[in-house]
């Protein structure tokens, strides 16, 4: 996972299949994990973006079941406050 501070927002860059899984389960196995976790109870905004969800690039060889359990990993990852977003130029 890759993490940048953007103003008063943290923002990643970059999230792996792994990390995404452990996100949406609420748990930190990382430091990088644990601090996004931290700006989510601290009332942070997190965003992540698009272009760096790595489960996307899968899109085209992916079984749709498996795909499916990637998008509803993002929108638990949604439901918890982390905002996805589409232009690195947000």
């Amino acid at each position: 996972m890759t993490l940048e501070e953007r103003g008063d927002a943290l923002v990643i860059t970059r999230l792996p299949l792994e990390q995404m899984g452990l996100l949406a389960l609420g748990l930190a196995l990382t430091g990088e994990e644990r601090r996004v976790l931290e700006a989510l109870l601290q009332g942070r905004k997190v965003r992540v973006l698009e272009t760096g969800l790595e489960y996307k690039e899968y899109r085209k060889t992916a079984p749709l079941g498996v795909y499916r359990k990637f998008v509803a990993l993002e929108r638990e990852l949604r439901e918890m406050g982390v905002c996805v977003v589409r232009d690195r130029h947000w």
